[in-house]
């Protein structure tokens, strides 16, 4: 009797697993190449500590572009520091939304729009570079378990030199889709 108890712990333990890997995008491909990406506009809120916790921040900033007309189709996430060297609680890290390309016609310039944010946003202009691109269709999540080992072994294999920290855009099909792309900037 036991030993069925067991069984049947163990079979609902594997399916739930199962279950919570297809869901998060475990089984999804990477797919990583060496493009040019930017010039960026973006608007952000610096953060400090984990991670994980910058979503607050990145839907604070995308409510606010929204109420401000901004078109905010794209979310980011810019992580500074490496996790495995740095106290969890040290990290830092900016989040917020890429601007779809100002129009000067319409008067919208990066000046005028730095000086009308908020207290604690920021804005800044990320320059083209050549970078090492990773895009995966899973959960931004399991990015650092599934897509940053991929990356990391591009760049060495590829003898290339990360120049700057990772950023993360993020864009949301629906509530059941989305599409993480990671850019290293490399030289």
């Amino acid at each position: 009797m036991l030993k069925h108890i067991f069984y049947a712990v163990g079979l609902g333990v594997a399916l739930f697993l199962l279950y919570l890997m297809q869901y998060t995008g475990a089984f999804k491909s990477v797919t990583i190449q060496q493009d040019e990406r930017g010039p960026y506009t973006i608007i952000y809120k610096s953060h400090v500590g984990p991670y994980h916790k910058i979503v607050a921040n990145i839907q604070e900033v995308e409510k606010w572009a929204q109420e401000n007309g901004l078109k905010c189709r794209l979310s980011f996430g810019e992580y500074f520091d490496d996790p495995s060297i740095v106290e969890e609680g040290r990290l830092n890290s900016r989040g917020g939304c890429l601007i779809d390309p100002l129009v000067e016609e319409e008067n919208v310039t990066f000046e005028k729009l730095k000086t009308n944010l908020p207290e604690g946003f920021q804005a800044d202009e990320i320059p083209q570079t050549k970078a090492v691109v990773a895009i995966f269709s899973g959960a931004a999540g399991i990015g650092p378990l599934k897509v940053y080992p991929k990356a990391e072994d591009y760049i060495k294999e590829h003898r290339l030199q990360k120049k700057s920290s990772v950023i993360e855009i993020y864009e949301i099909f629906d509530k059941k889709s989305m599409q993480t792309t990671y850019i290293w900037p490399v030289h």
